[in-house]
């Protein structure tokens, strides 16, 4: 939870290959349009903001050209991620298909 309790953030690192990549996430509420919005800032420099949608143990995010489905299982500790990009704004094709599991 970010400062004041109104935003969470989220740090988020891995390898792709032998690539080092993560970064930092801040979903936080817009009052503006009614929802959730994610700021996610990459290792490589981009930022990618998206609207956020929680419904029960789907989460997904979707930004200009990219788009994500979080599916969580095991009591929240495993999350199954499909991510999306566009080129077109129509076909959407996989990008990456990861499994996160919480280590406690």
């Amino acid at each position: 939870m970010g400062p004041g309790g109104v935003f969470l953030v989220h740090s988020a690192y891995g390898r792709i290959g032998e690539f080092d990549v993560g970064g930092t996430e801040i979903i936080g509420y817009d009052e503006t349009s009614g929802a959730y919005r994610s700021h996610f800032f990459d290792s490589q420099g981009n930022v990618t903001v998206s609207r956020l949608v929680a419904d029960g143990d789907t989460w997904t995010y979707q930004g200009d050209t990219t788009r994500s489905t979080v599916e969580f299982s095991d009591g929240h500790r495993v999350q199954t991620v499909l991510h999306e990009r566009t080129d077109d704004g129509t076909t959407y094709r996989t990008s990456m298909q990861v499994t996160l599991i919480k280590v406690e």
